[in-house]
């Protein structure tokens, strides 16, 4: 089994980033046949992709031409030549050695919401986690966060900087949905809301830390693992879907 880096290299200086992408975390192998091709001796051949699950199902509905740039990206690498490999199909397999994609954790009131790019970040988070890619999973997790935010600010007509950190904008959207502590005087619902705000700041300090959304330096590089992951993803989820169901809450008053 080979890595397909090389062949997501050359798919992106082509200028096919998608299905670059589509190949991440994927692996090959050669399956020679025993029929002879356009050269002397040279011995038709299937490339065999393993993908995770998630990404097999992605690779499975490419077009012919899709496919047909895959093979072109190959035979690059594996030039057609006399006694040699001439490859001229592509078999898509599951991955056996992938993680499987964990169940997602349902939410209720997120699954109403009109606005595309929440539940775009919804399923990525899920796609990414799927996929072992841990870091864009944390990206996502922060950027449903922010979309959250953004997206009850503009329905309330509140004004804000577009260019403030996410703890920031928390802070503008809690006090529009009365999650911020000073709003409250009981002591539990304070310790509550506090935490959602230590959420916030922990999920915005861990994408920095964590996540694709920077660069590695040599003496500081965290290892993402499925566990970071899986928690961040968790947590931006259900405060998310906290946030949405008490504005909508908050707006049902309103009209009443």
């Amino acid at each position: 089994m080979w890595s397909t880096d090389k062949i997501i290299h050359i798919l992106t200086y082509r200028n096919r980033p998608k299905l670059a992408q589509a190949l991440r975390g994927s692996i090959y192998d050669l399956n020679e046949s025993s029929t002879y091709g356009s050269r002397w001796y040279s011995r038709l051949t299937t490339v065999e992709i393993y993908a995770p699950i998630q990404k097999h199902d992605q690779l499975q509905k490419l077009s012919d031409e899709d496919k047909a740039d895959i093979i072109s990206a190959f035979q690059v690498v594996y030039p057609i030549r006399d006694n040699d490999v001439e490859i001229n199909w592509i078999e898509f397999l599951v991955d056996p050695e992938a993680p499987i994609p964990k169940p997602s954790r349902q939410v209720s009131k997120l699954d109403e919401i009109d606005f595309v790019y929440i539940t775009e970040q919804v399923a990525k988070c899920d796609e990414k986690i799927g996929a072992a890619d841990f870091e864009g999973a944390i990206t996502n997790s922060r950027n449903l966060l922010e979309s959250m935010c953004k997206y009850i600010l503009d329905d309330a007509q509140e004004v804000y900087d577009e260019k403030i950190d996410l703890p920031e904008l928390y802070r503008h959207t809690s006090q529009i949905l009365n999650m911020h502590p000073s709003q409250h005087a009981e002591k539990s619902f304070k310790q509550i809301l506090s935490g959602c705000f230590n959420i916030v700041n922990g999920l915005a300090a861990i994408r920095n830390e964590l996540s694709d959304a920077h660069g590695k330096s040599k003496t500081r590089h965290y290892k993402t693992d499925e566990r970071h992951a899986m928690f961040a993803v968790g947590v931006a989820k259900s405060l998310a879907d906290f946030m949405f169901a008490s504005y909508m809450e908050k707006t049902k008053k309103a009209s009443n």
